[in-house]
């Protein structure tokens, strides 16, 4: 490590600086890099100088900063040299080294590249095309929902200062029902003068509940429009803002179920079987569906980067942090949340899904569910479901790593079969 050149890259959006250090930390080579075609085969032909003058290829060190370093860190990789992409908490903290307050890029790619001389850095295997695009789909995807509920709340206060007790006939404003109604009669003065064959029609037709649930549904919205009409803030503005919240709300529905089809169909493509058998041991696990299953092994990318399952779940930032300084130890300590907030996210709620029960009052996964109740007894909720959470991330790595479908076995059965396994393995040597 300390015997070859490095190359420090501080990553910018229309340009880098990189700084190419000797074995012995040396300033040797700098270049400020544009992002075109041209710079990037001057700052090669840099890199090889490099490698003829200390006989060693230079190992490139530079930051995941957003998506900007992915053009440069791709193309030195397809020319043969190891990239390491740093974590930026960690470039961070070298970059406050020095005592004197200098902060430029210049000095950042320096630094960068003192960091890996520090031994703190290992080479990054920057996943391939498939993983790559598996993980992007699956990103935008829970993008897109987060938005979608953002709209989804403002249409909601909208409609709480237009009609309060809309809620009574539609519990789910955000149903295709509900919207169609709402845009095409706003307010309780639209509705009451409404023609009664026209809203029941409306309701039986985007529904398909049928007429007699459709009449039913409108002389309650008929007795509560009326209720509310005193108190209506029937603004222009909130008519407006009304229908053009539920404009986009339909687009979003559009864009989402457009980015679930593409993921489906992508799984299910001759090149990625691999990949698609990953996903399909994953989702034999009880409360893993193929979405989450899909972005689990989307922001993993292959299991044998992580050689145990604690390192996957620090990978997940459900290992605790740690407080300690002199005689002082500290005993309240958070899980550290540094890796991704994703996983912990999908993770979540498979975990609320693991421990309930289905529409016959079984538990989803018997076992998670009695080590959760077990755990509720002496300790608070969210620490039993971080718990949980910790069990089934080493249910993850198992199933990823023996390349097997889930068994569900209770511990005293897991316990068993590995005692048997440990006499059959010792007969077999002697």
């Amino acid at each position: 490590m300390n015997n070859v050149p490095v190359a420090g890259i501080d990553v910018g959006k229309f340009f880098s600086e990189m700084a190419i250090l000797s074995p012995s930390n040396e300033m040797c080579k700098r270049m400020k890099i544009t992002h075109c075609m041209d710079d990037f085969n001057k700052a090669l032909d840099l890199l090889k100088k490099a490698e003829n003058e200390f006989n060693e290829k230079p190992v490139i060190v530079m930051e995941s900063t957003g998506h900007y370093f992915k053009l440069l860190s791709k193309f030195l990789n397809n020319n043969g040299y190891e990239v390491v992409v740093a974590n930026p908490i960690q470039t961070n903290s070298i970059k406050n080294i020095s005592i004197r307050k200098v902060k430029n890029d210049k000095v950042d790619a320096k630094k960068i590249a003192l960091l890996y001389r520090l031994g703190e850095l290992n080479s990054s295997n920057l996943p391939d095309d498939d993983i790559t695009a598996l993980r992007c789909l699956c990103r935008q995807y829970y993008d897109l929902v987060r938005e979608r509920t953002a709209y989804k709340n403002r249409l909601i206060g909208i409609v709480d200062q237009i009609m309060l007790n809309y809620k009574d006939v539609f519990s789910d404003l955000c149903c295709e029902t509900s919207l169609e109604l709402l845009e095409n009669y706003p307010t309780p003065d639209h509705i009451i003068k409404a023609d009664k064959s026209d809203l029941i029609n409306i309701m039986a037709k985007v529904s398909g509940m049928g007429e007699k649930w459709a009449t039913k549904k409108y002389d309650l919205l008929i007795l509560k429009a009326r209720e509310f009409q005193p108190l209506s803030i029937s603004s222009f503005a909130n008519t407006v803002m009304l229908k053009n919240y539920i404009s986009i709300i339909r687009t979003m529905n559009k864009s989402i179920d457009e980015i679930l089809k593409s993921i489906n169909n992508y799984i299910v493509t001759e090149s990625f079987t691999v990949v698609s058998e990953d996903i399909r041991l994953l989702s034999t696990i009880p409360g893993i569906g193929t979405l989450t299953a899909a972005t689990i092994v989307g922001e993993i990318g292959d299991i044998r980067r992580f050689n145990s399952p604690k390192k996957l779940t620090a990978f997940f930032g459900l290992d605790a942090s740690v407080c300690q300084s002199g005689e002082f130890i500290g005993t309240k300590n958070h899980i550290s949340k540094r890796g991704s907030r994703l996983l912990r996210q999908v993770l979540y709620t498979s975990v609320l899904t693991s421990i309930g029960k289905k529409s016959n009052r079984e538990a989803c996964n018997p076992v998670l569910y009695k080590y959760y109740h077990d755990k509720c007894i002496n300790k608070r909720k969210m620490v039993a479901l971080v718990a949980v959470m910790h069990k089934l991330v080493f249910f993850i790595y198992a199933v990823l790593r023996d390349k097997k479908p889930f068994e569900l076995r209770t511990p005293e059965e897991h316990i068993k079969m590995l005692a048997e396994r440990t006499i059959s393995n010792n007969k077999e040597i002697a």
